[in-house]
């Protein structure tokens, strides 16, 4: 079963941008034991290169100010029967169908007894520029997507979120 979480970034500046993709970089945190390879890829961007694809976008499109990323983890159950190569390929579809149309580095941490994917995404649309605007159902609707993509991979899931007029909150 895997959980998707926002994690709040209140410093929104180009050095954090950079600070918290170097964390999701690293070598001791994505290397797969298994395969021996970094697992770290992008959707609309290549993944080792995502801090200057985005600056790229942002500066193209005149966008380097306000919110300029977003970052959420998947974090899937140490008891769930899943390799790390199984996560992080679910990351990369979840990705693409979270967040079309914009930039998204994809890393899969294995240095946790819990396998997760980080997703860290430019705010600003690579072709039209538009700015990325999460709104309360943000959660909600990137959890069904989460549990819809895990059910197809043979996962477990959570029981689904129920609570009328609530959205679920990080």
């Amino acid at each position: 079963m895997a959980t998707v979480n926002f994690i709040p970034e209140s410093n929104q500046s180009i050095s954090a941008m950079k600070a918290v993709i170097d964390y999701c970089l690293q070598h001791k945190k994505v290397e797969d034991e298994d395969s021996g390879r970094r697992l770290v890829g992008g959707v609309n961007c290549n993944g080792e290169h995502s801090f200057t694809e985005f600056m790229v976008t942002k500066n193209a499109h005149k966008k380097k100010g306000g919110i300029t990323f977003y970052h959420y983890v998947q974090s899937f159950s140490p008891k769930e029967n899943v390799t790390a190569e199984q996560v992080y390929k679910i990351g990369l579809e979840f990705a693409e169908k979270a967040w079309p149309g914009h930039e998204v580095l994809v890393t899969t941490h294995t240095d946790a007894e819990h396998l997760h994917n980080h997703f860290f995404i430019n705010s600003v649309h690579y072709e039209n520029g538009n700015k990325l605007r999460p709104n309360p159902g943000t959660l909600t609707r990137l959890r069904t997507l989460s549990d819809s993509i895990c059910n197809e991979h043979g996962l477990s899931v959570l029981k689904p979120y129920r609570k009328d007029g609530a959205n679920i909150s990080s």
